[in-house]
């Protein structure tokens, strides 16, 4: 009896542990997948619409879900509250699911929103979204074979515990 005990803890660590690099894979996979459309969506609302920058972060925000909104949320509160110093930027873009190099890249995005007239806005969204493509599929492929295998593996090794236990 303790050895099904044992083996079905041994179990649940192992596919736990492969369910938490698949989520971290994903998470970080969403967040570039929302960052650049969200670009996608600043250009089209600055382009055509010239909606004023709270504004147009809200609506997209609006029935969306994820870390990448969460950042925007805290961008959209900042944008109404006037701070807009690099610190802010710093502490609003820190997460486990941003390396240092692409959350300087983001910072120098957010930083440059709304401080330049609207067709050279246009064209650092579209150099910025260009930028944004390469990691948005990079963590694509990731989640796809390194995060899938990952929780596959996970359960496989849990189940080889629990035999071995046994």
């Amino acid at each position: 009896m303790l050895e099904l005990v044992i083996g079905g803890i041994l179990f649940a660590c192992f596919a736990y542990t492969g369910m938490g690099i698949r989520a971290y894979y994903r998470r970080r996979k969403e967040l570039f997948k929302q960052y650049a459309g969200y670009l996608d969506y600043l250009q089209e609302d600055i382009g055509f619409l010239k909606t004023p920058l709270a504004e147009s972060t809200g609506e997209y925000c609006k029935g969306k879900k994820g870390d990448f909104i969460k950042i925007l949320l805290t961008y959209k509160k900042m944008l109404e509250e006037g701070r807009l110093d690099r610190e802010d930027f710093d502490k609003m873009l820190s997460s486990p699911y941003i390396d240092k190099r692409q959350k300087r890249e983001m910072e120098s995005v957010f930083y440059g929103l709304g401080k330049v007239d609207s067709d050279t806005q246009l064209e650092n969204l579209r150099k910025a979204r260009a930028a944004a493509e390469a990691p948005m599929n990079f963590y694509k492929q990731k989640y796809d074979t390194t995060g899938i295998l990952a929780f596959k593996l996970g359960v496989v090794l849990g189940i080889a515990a629990m035999i071995l236990a046994a």
